[in-house]
């Protein structure tokens, strides 16, 4: 076993031809890979198959645990090491697809984002959840949830949906191709408007209160029902898998030495390359200027909706962020110049 720095980073067992195995990270890179072999070994019979093929262990120290976490992921989803579980499903997804550029749309459930002129809300981790919020979103505007195409004719006959309100029958030309595409356009917004579906609410209530008065029970029932299904979908969003993390960044980690520092820049959420770079007057502005460069030219690219692949670095991006940004100085770049940045960190360290 080789000398083990006792500092974050990631350690790789492989095979006998040098292939990956299994992929961890610890904020004590020794501590963590002696423990496989101390204290009886680990209890978990997949691991300890692992080791029995194993014929080494490399080690990739850091400076920061941020660092490690990243590292780990981009190795996992990349190499694909077969005795890892966690983050290697991440590598898939699961989106609601909207598509703008239809005369009646319709939510599916797909695997990527395709088609630029859609609406996506996603990456889901499994398929389950995106079916319980589609079908809701259906509920709440009407939307039609049938595969076939839409060919209006009035002397059809709508389906047993419409007669249990759940669709507005433009196959049956109930609702015209404006009314529709407004319902359409409704259920695209709730999907990203968390304030929309406050609205609505309020929308509904008011609705139900004044069909109330009016001793029309039915109509007030329906709109009790949509306030269920609404207040149902915001339950839900609350079990989602945290989203990507929508700002741009320059993140600024502490290096494997005192006198270096590892840059990590963000575009819109999509985590870029990073670079450990000398951390010493006169040379690391320029690094810097580099990096928010970079950051500027990837927002030109960045896609309005990240892979799964690309979202699992963004998330846990936002979670160091949101939790204090420990071990770093994270630098808003949404708004700031390469200049800015260097003089708040500059500031930060004064």
């Amino acid at each position: 076993m080789p000398d083990l720095p006792a500092t974050p980073g990631v350690y790789v067992f492989v095979d006998a031809h040098g292939h990956p195995l299994y992929v961890g990270k610890s904020v004590n890179l020794r501590r963590r890979v002696r423990s496989y072999f101390y204290s009886g070994g680990p209890s978990n019979e997949r691991l300890a198959e692992m080791l029995r093929i194993a014929r080494g262990v490399e080690a990739h120290p850091t400076g920061s645990d941020l660092e490690a976490r990243l590292m780990e992921a981009e190795r996992i989803l990349g190499q694909r090491p077969p005795y890892n579980k966690a983050l290697k499903r991440r590598g898939a997804g699961w989106y609601l697809e909207l598509r703008r550029n239809e005369p009646f749309p319709r939510l599916r459930v797909v695997r990527r984002p395709r088609r630029a002129q859609a609406r996506y809300v996603g990456p889901f981790w499994s398929r389950r959840l995106p079916e319980r919020v589609r079908r809701l979103v259906e509920k709440i505007f009407r939307l039609r949830s049938c595969a076939e195409a839409v060919r209006p004719d009035a002397a059809r006959s709508p389906c047993m949906q419409f007669d249990m309100g759940l669709c507005t029958a433009p196959c049956a030309r109930r609702v015209g191709l404006n009314g529709y595409r407004r319902q359409a356009e409704a259920a695209g917004r709730l999907l990203v408007d968390r304030d929309y579906a406050w609205e609505l609410l309020d929308r509904f209530t008011a609705a139900r209160d004044a069909a109330s008065e009016r001793l029309e029970f039915e109509r007030a029932a329906e709109a009790q029902l949509r306030l269920d299904w609404i207040e149902e979908l915001e339950e839900l969003r609350f079990s989602l898998e945290p989203g990507a993390e929508p700002h741009s960044w320059l993140i600024v980690l502490p290096g494997l030495a005192d006198t270096h520092r590892t840059l990590q820049p963000v575009a819109r959420g999509q985590v870029l390359r990073r670079h450990r770079v000398e951390w010493i007057e006169g040379a690391w502005e320029e690094a810097v200027e580099d990096a928010c460069y970079a950051v500027r030219l990837a927002e030109l690219r960045t896609p309005a909706v990240l892979s799964p692949r690309e979202s699992v670095p963004s998330a846990m991006v936002g979670r160091w962020i949101e939790e204090g940004g420990e071990d770093g100085h994270a630098i808003d770049l949404t708004h700031l110049d390469a200049g800015g940045a260097i003089d708040q960190l500059r500031r930060l360290a004064s």
